[in-house]
């Protein structure tokens, strides 16, 4: 029994002075000799002997491997939304946040750039209220001061702070300063751009995208000037650039008369084509406005002399001029401005140094649809000055206007004003306002 005792221990490590080894009891003696054939079968059941227990513990004493070559963690996938709703979230965003995304991958490109998308987020801006800061619209003025230039700024800014910065528009062929060229009007995020009455340049200031047209090919004579309107014609799904040059010529009769010539470019065909002069009267020297499709101006009728004024639209889609009937204005001695406010026909009625009426129409054809929106009043004397069309009413009622070449707020419900500093814009000319989009003033869509 005490040999089979003896044979099942197992063998203690003999006691060494490597550095790796630990420290033994000195007291401990030797264990005993133990037979070949008991130690060899003990050994190879039992825990490893000194030398190969040291090299197991240098081995774990040694520092771990590294990969010299790290490999780079790959991101993970992308969820697979569906492409409805892709089009959906993306149509719901700014445009300028939409023109950063295009570099984002070929299939947003091609989606943004898509003409049934750019139709499609039209529709979602238009139908967001105005007083969203993300998708405000921007108000565009000429600026004379210290060149002429043309500057804007946000609309929500100009309403909400005291002080907004009005950034100049690098629009096209900038390096002639000192030409005189006007916004003829703006419609669906494009700005319609008039260059010496020689030509027009179509521009989208988001995108930046431009369009020069044909020039007119009119002759310049003495006397002569020409008026542009810009809109839109549903009917054919295209934009349209109308132009009307006016000239004096010797009458039958003796003396002279004015002639006005007619000429129409569609975005999609970029050619002028003839239309049978007009003979309403007098066109004013001013650029036609753009409501529900057509093209608005005030004239002066034929044989008429001093103030007469009288509306005619251009009807964009059948092509042909209509008069538009005029509400009650009620007192004498005013001067009349045409405009747009809100999508409507406005009439500014201006009685000198005393108010100005604001008259919209809300349905052409009907001559009970005039309305009266308000009156503002004149807290000095204007002299020669008087108020602007107003450019927009904002969520609460408060009226944007230009008046002695500056912006005015005005507030119906209390009769105050206000005045907006706008730096780099101190001179006011004239001012629109216009959407950001991302439609596309080229016939292949670029964006």
């Amino acid at each position: 029994m005490e040999s089979e005792n003896r044979e099942s221990e197992a063998p203690r490590p003999f006691p060494t002075n490597s550095k790796n080894s630990r420290v033994t009891d000195p007291t401990l003696k030797d264990p005993p000799m133990s037979t070949p054939s008991s130690s060899s079968s003990s050994s190879s059941s039992t825990s490893p002997g000194p030398s190969q227990k040291r090299q197991n513990n240098d081995h774990n004493l040694s520092p771990p491997r590294t990969n010299k070559k790290r490999t780079k963690k790959t991101p993970p996938p992308l969820p697979n939304l569906p492409h409805e709703l892709i089009i959906e979230i993306l149509s719901r965003l700014p445009a300028k946040s939409l023109i950063k995304f295009r570099c984002v991958s070929k299939s947003f490109k091609s989606l943004i750039s898509n003409p049934q998308f750019i139709k499609t987020h039209l529709e979602k801006v238009k139908s967001v209220p105005r007083n969203d800061p993300d998708f405000s619209p921007e108000i565009v003025i000429s600026s004379s001061e210290p060149l002429f230039r043309l500057k804007s700024c946000s609309l929500y800014s100009v309403y909400n702070n005291p002080v907004t910065d009005a950034v100049v528009l690098d629009y096209y062929l900038l390096k002639d300063t000192y030409r005189y060229d006007w916004v003829v009007g703006s419609c669906d995020g494009l700005l319609c751009l008039g260059i010496k009455q020689d030509f027009v340049v179509l521009w989208n200031p988001s995108t930046r995208v431009f369009n020069r047209l044909p020039d007119l090919g009119f002759a310049k004579k003495l006397g002569s000037y020409t008026v542009f309107g810009f809109g839109y014609d549903s009917h054919i799904d295209d934009y349209k650039v109308l132009a009307m040059f006016c000239f004096l010529t010797k009458s039958v009769y003796g003396g002279s008369r004015y002639v006005t010539r007619i000429k129409v470019c569609a975005l999609k065909g970029e050619c002028w084509r003839r239309l049978e002069d007009f003979g309403l009267g007098l066109p004013y020297d001013v650029s036609g406005k753009h409501v529900d499709g057509k093209l608005c101006w005030p004239v002066m009728p034929e044989g008429s002399i001093g103030s007469a004024w009288s509306i005619v639209a251009f009807d964009l889609a059948q092509e042909m001029f209509e008069e538009v009937v005029q509400p009650d204005y009620g007192a004498v001695g005013y001067e009349r401005v045409l405009g747009v406010l809100q999508g409507w026909l406005c009439v500014m009625c201006n009685y000198q140094g005393v108010r100005a009426d604001v008259w919209v129409l809300k349905e052409f054809g009907v001559r009970d649809s005039w309305t009266k929106l308000f009156s503002i009043p004149y807290l000095d004397d204007p002299l020669w000055f008087h108020y602007s069309v107003p450019l927009c009413i904002d969520v609460g009622g408060e009226v944007l206007l230009e008046y002695k070449s500056v912006l005015v707020i005005y507030n119906p419900k209390h009769g105050t004003f206000r005045y907006p500093v706008m730096n780099g814009a101190s001179s006011c000319i004239e001012a629109d306002v216009y959407i950001q989009s991302l439609v596309s003033p080229v016939v292949d869509g670029q964006v």
